[in-house]
């Protein structure tokens, strides 16, 4: 991923960048690959990606907005897992990973610092680098749905990160693309369709 997707994406704090936390522990996820959309799935959504480098991680520990804007606080889950595929131009990258909280009330909580942070953080910094960010119409999946994109911009170059997170039950997913354009809406709510149905 280059310096500009990964800084948009980031700043996000979509669920899935903050898998990376946490060691491997596979062997003891409740969630399991069949939850998570897989590497033909999100093909058939990014076209773009048949080629790419995939890789997939299974933890414990996510991140969640934090109050200060940009950042997230680890939070240990009862499983997480996600997979990511980075473009061989380096410029489109698309991650997607399913949550499973140990408790209901956890995962409302979560979700709803998700949709505290998107109120809250319209405009922020991080790493240096001006984020904007603004909420999209969701696709209705879901118990609970939040859509959202951000636009930073590196040495003059703008990137741009769109994410849709669902909640149903205790689980959580998230679905997020970042790329130097804007992301196709259709395609990344086809994605987190995709999602919504897996994770459950």
């Amino acid at each position: 991923m280059n310096l500009k997707s990964f800084s948009a994406a980031a700043a996000t704090g979509v669920l899935t960048i903050g898998l990376v936390l946490g060691a491997p522990t596979s062997a003891q996820a409740a969630v399991t690959a069949r939850d998570v959309p897989s590497k033909a799935n999100i093909i058939k959504s990014f076209p773009e990606l048949r080629g790419a480098a995939f890789a997939s991680d299974a933890t414990r520990k996510v991140g969640i907005p934090a109050s200060r804007c940009g950042t997230n606080t680890v939070q240990t889950v009862r499983s997480a897992r996600s997979i990511a595929g980075v473009g061989t131009s380096g410029k489109v990258t698309v991650i997607s990973g399913v949550v499973e909280f140990k408790t209901l009330a956890q995962a409302k909580s979560a979700f709803k610092k998700y949709k505290a942070y998107v109120t809250r953080c319209q405009t922020f910094t991080v790493s240096g680098v001006r984020v904007r960010l603004t909420r999209d119409a969701a696709p209705r999946i879901g118990q609970e749905r939040l859509a959202m994109t951000v636009v930073s911009t590196v040495a003059g170059t703008r990137g741009y990160a769109s994410s849709v997170i669902i909640r149903h039950g205790k689980r959580m997913a998230t679905v997020a693309a970042s790329d130097n354009g804007r992301i196709a809406k259709a395609r990344l709510n086809g994605l987190a369709k995709v999602a919504a149905i897996k994770m459950r």
